[in-house]
């Protein structure tokens, strides 16, 4: 039997704007939206990317993921490409989602003076750089990609010259995420995120993991420590159900051990198609409804 709330979610989900398929016809145990890289600063077009088009974009998506009924949303990193001011901006539309949205921090989210660095997290509503929740049998977890980088904390500070130390290692090396933009995780979150993932075993509970930086497949835009953290995935078969990231704009897919690498499109590329998503979670599926440039998606939960 159909019960009211899920013939309101899936009616509603139909008619939502850009929405291409409709729900499971039992329904989702809840929906999540999804968006990556809105990148906005009151700035003209940098190659394909539009900055300025990001307001009207991100208010669209807005509007489908309230009409779908969503029980929370995602912003995978990247809420704005540069300049403090433009977070004020951007989260006006953003504000006006129904249900709570939980940000991950991006590497163009630092792109702003050394002295306001310290407020990002703050400015994006963030109590911790990285948490998690359980919700219906899933383990919600969201890490920050950010930690290690030379763009996170100030120039000269002991982070940044880790970071540096990594970047011309892995240069050296040749690998092909040795770049600026990406980050790594460190150690003390690396035993946090093992210790999550014990604990959603131990409940029975499916991971779904949220992070600015994709791990699989190997691509320029990676985790600096990509290779440890699906390492650390392969330590907990059948627990983790999916990781969804930004980051790379193209987006990408990447299946390993039942678990599925989803690389969500940026929204700032391109003049006027959309980039976002609806996430219905199910105890034995994940299905991604796309709008614009993200693609369908069925991935089974095993």
């Amino acid at each position: 039997m159909i019960t009211r709330r899920r013939f309101v979610h899936t009616s509603a989900a139909a008619l939502a704007a850009g929405s291409t398929v409709a729900a499971d016809s039992d329904g989702p145990l809840f929906s999540v939206g999804l968006i990556a890289d809105a990148q906005y600063v009151d700035a003209d077009k940098g190659g394909i990317r539009h900055y300025r088009k990001s307001i009207e974009k991100l208010g669209n998506a807005v509007k489908s993921i309230n009409a779908a009924h969503v029980d929370f949303s995602i912003h995978l990193g990247d809420l704005i490409d540069r300049k403090f001011a433009s977070f004020d901006q951007i989260l006006e539309p953003l504000g006006k989602l129904s249900n709570p949205v939980y940000q991950i921090p991006g590497n163009h989210d630092f792109s702003v003076e050394d002295d306001k660095k310290p407020e990002v997290f703050g400015k994006l509503g963030m109590k911790q750089p990285y948490r998690s929740f359980s919700k219906e049998g899933f383990r919600f977890i969201f890490l920050d990609g950010t930690e290690i980088s030379t763009f996170a904390q100030p120039k000269g500070s002991a982070i940044f010259q880790e970071a540096e130390a990594i970047l011309e290692e892995f240069k050296a090396e040749g690998r092909k995420n040795a770049k600026y933009w990406n980050g790594a995780i460190g150690k003390t979150q690396l035993t946090w995120l093992e210790n999550e993932l014990s604990a959603a075993k131990s409940a029975k509970e499916k991971a779904i993991i949220s992070c600015h930086y994709p791990i699989l497949p190997d691509n320029s835009h990676n985790l600096w420590n990509d290779r440890e953290v699906v390492a650390l995935i392969d330590r907990f078969p059948g627990t983790v159900a999916a990781w969804f990231n930004g980051h790379n704009h193209a987006g990408n897919y990447a299946e390993r051990n039942g678990v599925h690498f989803v690389t969500v499109q940026g929204m700032v590329d391109t003049p006027d198609k959309n980039a976002f998503a609806v996430l219905d979670v199910s105890p034995g599926n994940l299905k991604l409804r796309g709008n614009g440039r993200v693609p369908d998606r069925d991935m089974p939960v095993v």
